[in-house]
């Protein structure tokens, strides 16, 4: 059978969309009116927007959550054990502890129940 050694979780697409769109809107406008501080923001704008359309939020492994941020590099790492994981209300939890929320993942919860069942049922 086929198993899946990590899960990769990505940014919902919609935000980092309308940041791009928005970015060029703002960009466009400022090349015509000339340089100012617009420019500069449409610019760290349109580079977050790239990132969060690059990157990942989250990593899952059968034994630890690692959150990321737009640099690639982990924040934060939550270890787990079956027993200490909960999902509910469409979040993952650690012991009560809110670690994922899909309010901005772009992951089913049922994906992620499924590879934690997979990953209890490896052990």
């Amino acid at each position: 059978m086929n198993y899946l050694t990590h899960l990769e979780i990505k940014y919902k697409k919609i935000l980092p969309i309308f940041m791009l769109i928005c970015s060029m809107f703002i960009l466009y406008v400022s090349f015509l009116v000339g340089f100012s501080v617009n420019t500069i923001t449409s610019l760290i704008l349109l580079v977050v927007s790239v990132l969060m359309l690059t990157r990942n939020l989250a990593v899952i492994t059968p034994n630890e959550i690692q959150m990321m941020n737009l640099l690639g590099t982990t924040v934060k790492r939550y270890s787990f054990t079956p027993e200490q994981i909960v999902i509910t209300n469409n979040d993952v939890y650690i012991d009560g502890k809110k670690i994922l929320s899909t309010w901005w993942a772009d992951i089913n919860i049922k994906e992620v129940r499924k590879f934690l069942l997979q990953t209890q049922d490896e052990q």
